[in-house]
């Protein structure tokens, strides 16, 4: 990725996430002081949407992202789409891509 597709939100082909049926399938792990996640809520808030956000400064919300994702780093979002089956998508330009590009059936 460029960084002009940094800037662009854009999203590396060799991604792919699952579509999800509602934002309650979504969870941002995330840090205060992280000026990734920070970008990541502010498309969150153009778009209108409200996701669960979990802080991990939180021993248990890191604890869940180190065991489920494998890494500590954030932001991370976490799609949920079959109960029980997760997808952790890392770097926040992906992640953009992903709210961006499922934004209308997330309403």
């Amino acid at each position: 990725m460029s960084v002009f597709d940094w800037f662009k939100s854009g999203v590396s082909e060799s991604i792919s996430a699952p579509a999800v049926a509602s934002n309650d399938k979504l969870a941002l792990y995330r840090r205060d002081w992280c000026p990734f996640c920070d970008r990541v809520q502010s498309v969150l808030d153009d778009l209108e949407l409200e996701i669960n956000e979990c802080d991990t400064t939180q021993p248990e919300h890191l604890q869940a992202l180190v065991n489920g994702g494998g890494q500590r780093m954030v932001p991370c979002l976490r799609i949920e789409p079959q109960p029980g089956e997760y997808v952790w998508l890392y770097e926040s330009a992906d992640i953009i891509a992903y709210l961006r590009r499922h934004a209308e059936g997330l309403k």
